[in-house]
């Protein structure tokens, strides 16, 4: 059997999986979004390899602002549509899923969104647009970094908000963790 038979058996089965079963739950990490030019994290060429091996960060191969949910987005917001997928998990902060068309209520965002403020007070989201956040002045919001005089805060309770990125030393959100079990 050559490699492209095996992996037409393996594309088949898959098929029938997908096809057969009731309820998809699909967990996703930073491979799915290379294919949209976004680097990976621990590939050879990703962001933590090279930077242990003392190497600059790898060029995306688009510009950020250029980047588009791919086929492999596309596919799980396909099953959504069919009623197969029943929840989405991802390490991705890239807002890609959301794009693609995965509805908010069945998506767990465990390291954060990129577009997404969070209340430090009453834990209430915000899109960055929607509360006007000027990264260029006010930066990218996060938790460590001294609140700036007029940035945006909570409409609903006047705390400061901060990027839902989880960085180093952030605990992961507990609402997020609770939906992905």
């Amino acid at each position: 059997m050559t490699g492209g038979q095996c992996l037409e058996r393996h594309v088949e089965t898959i098929t029938r999986w997908i096809i057969e079963c009731e309820r998809i739950v699909a967990f996703t990490g930073a491979g799915i979004s290379t294919e949209s030019g976004i680097p990976d994290f621990r590939g050879p060429q990703g962001v933590w390899t090279r930077r242990d091996a003392g190497l600059p960060p790898p060029r995306w191969r688009v510009s950020p602002g250029r980047v588009e949910p791919n086929p492999s987005h596309l596919s799980l917001a396909e099953l959504q549509r069919l009623g197969k997928l029943e929840f989405l998990i991802t390490q991705n902060t890239d807002n890609l899923h959301r794009r693609s068309g995965i509805r908010p209520e069945l998506l767990a965002e465990l390291h954060g969104n990129g577009q997404i403020l969070r209340c430090l007070g009453c834990d209430r989201l915000y899109n960055r647009r929607e509360v006007r956040w000027d990264t260029n002045r006010w930066g990218p919001g996060y938790r460590t970094q001294e609140p700036v005089p007029g940035q945006p805060a909570c409409a609903a309770c006047g705390e400061r908000l901060v990027s839902s990125v989880v960085n180093f030393g952030d605990p992961l959100p507990q609402k997020e963790l609770e939906l992905a079990e």
